[in-house]
């Protein structure tokens, strides 16, 4: 397959495709303080019968804010970050926590920046219908595995709960989207690059699907060690949670190594969906 063309978010701004507002601490303070969207959690009805759960057994979950008047038939998808778990122990701590099972969230959470109601702080998408979808899984949604150890068990069931929960909202109006947006900070940026071009997929014919990663461009590079540090813990992450055989095909047979397409280096030249990434250039991380 011929590699894509990356377009670049200055690009896509000067198209007018996207358009990100950054508002200045004085411009806020002028304009008053945003008043704080809190938006109740909603668990994935009959999820657990599918085997999707969070890493402790839980239903997955996501929040969910319907849009108005103009943006009612558009969608911004966000997928949560939260960073990765590659073995028996690290899933097993994660499950412990929020990021781990849906029992141990806040069942508010606060939607600000693309998700904000506001139009004065998010005027492309303040009307259109945004959710949030709670990250549980340790494997950027991609995961469909267990691990038995006696009677505990830890569920790496990333590729079920994204399942779940598009079919979920489905039911409540994204079927009839015209104009959806999927996109992701860290963990959940990466999620975007394996998730894409399934949400066009589903939706082809009805509606116009783009996608967009903040901060989820890691690179299967050597860190300032000498080290591929990130290299190896992707590794364990794809061994650990069974992600091989839900990342992209066209990306899979053209690689040598399954993990590389665990990378977005990798994985984009595959993806047919318009593509927009915003990434610092030192980015802590990979430092």
């Amino acid at each position: 397959m011929a590699r894509r063309r990356v377009r670049t978010w200055a690009a896509a701004v000067a198209t007018g495709v996207l358009v990100v507002v950054v508002a200045t601490a004085s411009a806020a303070a002028a304009a008053g303080a945003e008043e704080k969207l809190m938006v109740e959690m909603t668990l994935v009805p009959g999820a657990a019968s599918t085997g999707a759960v969070c890493l402790d057994g839980s239903p997955p979950a996501y929040h969910l804010h319907q849009g108005s008047g103009a943006g009612a038939r558009g969608w911004l998808l966000q997928f949560e970050g939260g960073g990765w778990c590659n073995g028996a122990r690290s899933c097993a701590q994660r499950a412990r926590t929020s990021l781990g099972s849906s029992s141990l969230m806040n069942k508010l959470d606060t939607f600000s920046g693309l998700l904000s109601n506001d139009p004065a702080m998010n005027p492309d998408f303040y009307n259109w219908n945004r959710v949030k979808m709670r990250y549980c899984d340790g494997g950027s949604f991609t995961g469909n595995s267990e691990f038995r150890n006696g009677s505990s068990v830890i569920y790496m069931r990333g590729q079920r709960i994204w399942d779940a929960i598009i079919t979920d909202l489905f039911q409540k109006g994204l079927a009839k989207a015209e104009k959806v947006l999927l996109s992701g900070c860290s963990a959940g940026g990466l999620a975007t690059f394996f998730h894409c071009d399934d949400l066009e997929e589903r939706l082809r014919g009805t509606a116009m699907v783009k996608c967009m990663s903040d901060a989820g461009f890691f690179l299967d590079v050597d860190d300032i060690s000498g080290r591929n540090t990130v290299r190896s813990f992707f590794n364990g992450v794809v061994d650990f949670q069974g992600v091989q055989k839900n990342l992209n095909k066209n990306c899979s047979d053209s690689t040598v190594k399954s993990y590389q397409c665990f990378f977005p280096q990798y994985a984009l030249r595959s993806i047919r969906a318009p593509y927009f990434i915003l990434n610092s250039a030192y980015d802590v991380y990979q430092a």
